[in-house]
């Protein structure tokens, strides 16, 4: 399961496991996207809002009704708003942190129980950032959600590890790679009353590909890596 699947990272992951013979659903708040990638996938699209934890929890239902067990998720949904600290408002935290960090917490509390129990060796992915170690100019409420994803990604691998749970947890740090990010705005509510905001990010070129990521991602969570 990977939501945010019917773009960048989200949909070279999904297109990566289809290759090798996974049973894949994606996840995405994009309709149109969605529906898009599913056929070039091959895979079930589910439309879910990750902020909503009904949306989370009606997701996780139909994967076990139509699979009886889910192996591996990766909690990837993310949006970015980059504007000096004055300038977000308090709206523009809400949208972030519930997508970035409630998306992450929803999908933590309704899939951590269904990995244990279904599977022999699940594993779980949520993707932060490299914005989650470290932070810079423009980036206070995606830098907040991010170190925030990570500290959850840890305080769970210890707290599994301390109860020998065969779930395995590992958190995707990414620097600069080409996706829409930047772009997340086009699927905020209220959106078209916001059409001039824009995200300064630097130069696309030379950046890391999604398809690069998504060999690093898979080669760590066969490795099982934190």
């Amino acid at each position: 399961v990977v939501t945010g699947g019917a773009s960048g990272i989200g949909y070279a992951l999904a297109r990566a496991m289809s290759r090798e013979g996974a049973a894949v659903v994606i996840a995405d708040v994009e309709q149109p996207a969605l529906d898009r990638a599913a056929a070039e996938l091959g895979a079930v699209g589910i439309l879910t809002d990750v902020s909503r934890a009904a949306d989370v929890e009606r997701l996780a239902g139909e994967v076990i009704g139509r699979h009886g067990r889910v192996d591996l998720v990766i909690n990837n949904a993310g949006v970015a708003r980059i504007a000096p600290f004055h300038e977000l408002s308090e709206d523009d935290f809400a949208w972030v942190l519930d997508v970035n960090l409630w998306g992450v917490i929803h999908g933590m509390r309704t899939f951590v129980p269904l990995l244990e129990s279904t599977s022999a060796d699940g594993f779980l992915l949520n993707t932060a950032s490299i914005a989650g170690l470290r932070n810079g100019p423009g980036l206070a409420a995606y830098t907040a959600s991010k170190f925030a994803v990570v500290a959850l990604t840890e305080t769970l691998d210890q707290e599994l590890r301390a109860r020998d749970s065969s779930l395995g947890v590992g958190v995707l740090l990414p620097a600069m790679v080409r996706t829409g990010i930047t772009d997340s705005e086009r699927n905020r509510p209220g959106a078209e009353a916001r059409a001039a905001a824009t995200n300064e990010m630097p130069d696309r070129s030379g950046l890391l590909s999604a398809e690069a990521v998504a060999e690093i991602a898979l080669a760590g969570i066969a490795r099982r890596d934190l």
